[in-house]
C-alpha cells in the first residue's frame, strides 16, 4: 500500500504547488493593472482566442534543448561527484564548481554564442554548464554522508561488493538521483530561457523576448505558464516514479 499512497501524495503535492501559484498570481493581479500583471483567466483566454504561430514547433524545440541539456549535465555531474568521492577529490572539486557558479550567465552565453554560432548548441551547453556545479556538489556531498560504520562492518566480514553498493550505496544514491532530477530540471527551464534570449532565433524564450520587447504581457504570462506546467509535469512524473520503485529509500513517507 505504500506506493500507492506515495503515488497520491506526489500527485497531491504537485495540485497544491500549482494551486498556490496561480492564487499568488491572482492576487498580485488585484494590486497592479492587466497590462502588467494579467489574470490567468485573461492569460489562457488570450492564447486560446490568438494562440502564436508555431507555437508547437517553438515548444519542441525548447523542450530537446532542455532534455539535452539537462541530460549532458545530469550524466557528468554525477561522474565527477562520484568520480571526487573515489578520489578525495573534494575540496578541488568544490573550488572548481564555485568557479563556475560566479560565472554569469550572460556573459557565459556570449561567449558560447561567438564560439558555437545561433542554434541549439548554445543554449544546450548553457544549460549544462550552469546547471553541472549543482549536480556535482549534490552527488559529492551524498556519498559523503553515507553509513561509514556500516560499510566498515560489511568490510571487516568481507562482504561482497555488490552486497556492499546495495546496502551502502543505494540507499544514498537514490535519494541524491531523485534531488539531482529536481534541482537539475528546475534549474534547466530557467537558463534556457536565458541561452534563447542570447543565441538562439526560435523556441520559447525566443517567443518570450518578442513578446516583453513589444510589452505583450499576456503572451509573457503564458510562455512562463507552459514552462512551470512543465516544470511541475517533470516534477511529478519523477515523484511518481521513485515512490513506485524505489520507495523505501526515497523521502516521501
Amino acid at each position: 500500500m505504500k506506493p500507492t499512497r506515495n503515488f497520491i501524495t506526489a500527485l497531491r503535492n504537485e495540485a497544491i504547488g500549482v494551486g498556490l501559484i496561480v492564487a499568488v498570481w491572482s492576487i498580485l493581479t488585484l494590486f497592479y493593472p492587466a497590462y502588467i500583471i494579467p489574470t490567468p483567466w485573461d492569460t489562457l483566454t488570450n492564447a486560446w482566442n490568438h494562440p502564436p504561430q508555431q507555437l508547437s514547433h517553438h515548444l519542441a524545440v525548447t523542450l530537446y534543448r532542455v532534455l539535452a541539456g539537462f541530460s549532458l549535465s545530469l550524466l557528468a555531474g554525477t561522474l565527477l561527484g562520484g568520480l571526487a568521492f573515489l578520489q578525495n577529490w573534494g575540496a578541488p572539486l568544490n573550488s572548481l564548481m564555485m568557479a563556475l557558479q560566479v560565472l554569469p550567465g550572460t556573459v557565459l552565453g556570449v561567449i558560447l554564442l561567438l564560439m558555437c554560432g545561433i542554434g541549439n548548441a548554445t543554449p544546450i551547453l548553457l544549460i549544462t554548464l550552469l546547471v553541472l556545479p549543482t549536480l556535482a556538489v549534490n552527488t559529492l556531498n551524498g556519498l559523503q554522508k553515507r553509513n561509514e560504520k556500516l560499510e566498515e562492518y560489511l568490510i571487516s566480514i568481507r562482504s561482497r561488493k555488490s552486497a556492499i553498493f546495495s546496502n551502502v550505496y543505494l540507499p544514498i544514491l537514490v535519494p541524491v538521483l531523485q534531488s539531482n532530477l529536481s534541482l537539475g530540471m528546475g534549474l534547466a527551464v530557467k537558463v534556457v530561457v536565458l541561452g534563447e534570449f542570447i543565441g538562439a532565433q526560435d523556441g520559447l524564450g525566443y517567443l518570450l523576448n518578442n513578446a516583453r520587447i513589444f510589452i505583450n504581457m499576456k503572451e509573457v504570462f503564458f510562455y512562463l505558464l507552459i514552462l512551470l506546467v512543465f516544470s511541475l509535469l517533470f516534477q511529478a512524473v519523477q515523484s511518481i516514479l521513485f515512490s513506485l520503485f524505489f520507495s523505501k529509500y526515497t523521502y516521501a513517507e
